[in-house]
Parts: structure tokens; sequence; C-alpha cells
């Protein structure tokens, strides 16, 4: 069955956001827009047979905003959010590389001979590891190369990440 709750449940945290946002967070008006979004789809069978398919549920919430706003309005919160949601995930794996890296950061810190350069490695690989999907050696292969760095100080610093990543 189709409720607010199941919406809520399945749908994509960034475009609940947006909802709320597009609606200023005036709860009322939020409350009325999914009142409509479920009268609206009520006898909808791709919906009843899809509905934990966040994939349905956002298309259609978006069918749904653009009867009260303009793709420009819906496209610019939504890119807001969006945005918003990575800087997020991007900050929640730097914590967790930074943890993953701390036995060998002291040796990191002493082969980029700077801090400035380390902590321009780790924001290399950690937008390397949200953005592209790839993994730790493969993150710190392409954020050296980025850097422009050569030489035996790359094959030790892949070294030292090899070695945490088994």
């Amino acid at each position: 069955m189709i409720t607010e709750k199941n919406i809520k449940k399945y749908a994509s945290t960034v475009l609940l956001n947006t909802v709320d946002e597009l609606f200023d967070n005036k709860q009322e008006l939020i409350d009325n827009f999914y009142k409509e979004f479920i009268k609206t789809n009520k006898r909808n069978k791709h919906l009843k047979n899809n509905y934990k398919d966040n994939e349905v549920i956002d298309e259609l919430i978006l069918e749904e905003l653009e009867k009260s706003f303009t793709q420009n309005d819906i496209g610019r919160v939504l890119q807001s959010n969006m945005v918003r949601e990575n800087d997020k995930a991007i900050a929640d794996l730097a914590n967790i590389l930074d943890e993953k890296l701390r036995p060998i950061a002291y040796d990191l810190r002493l082969l980029f001979n700077d801090n400035k350069k380390y902590d321009e490695f780790r924001k290399l690989v950690t937008e390397n590891l949200v953005v592209s999907n790839m993994n730790l050696n493969t993150s710190t292969v392409k954020a050296l190369k980025t850097m422009g760095m050569k030489g035996i100080e790359v094959a030790k610093i892949i070294q030292l990440i090899t070695e945490i990543d088994n």
C-alpha cells in the first residue's frame, strides 16, 4: 500500500530534502503535497508493484513536483541537495580514510615532505574513492599521478598503502 511513511522510507533522501526545501520546510504544504501524490497515484499499478524501488518513487515525485514548480526551480534545489550529500559523503569517507591511514600517516608525511602535500593527497584519494568508486590502491595511484609525483617516493607510498589495504 502506498502511504506517506512508505514514500519517505523508499524515496531518495536527496529528493525528500528537495521537496521539503521547495515548500520552504512548511509542514502543512509538505503534508498536502504527499496527500496529493498518494491521491494521484493510488491506482498506479507500476507504483503499487514497485513501491520499494526508489527510482520509481523518485520519478513519480518529480512528476508531481512539476505540477507546482518549474523544472529550473526543481533542478536548482535538487542540484544543491546532491552537492550537499556528496560533500557529506566525502567528509565521512575522509574520516574513514584517516583511520585507515593512521598506522602509516607518519611515514607518508615523511615521504611527502610537508603537510600541505599530504593533505592534498588525502583529499584526492577521498574524492577518487567517492566520485569514481575506485579502491584504495587505484585511488592512490590516480592521486599521485594528479599531483605529478614520480620516482622512488611513489613506489614507497604505494607499498605503504598496499600494506594497509590488504
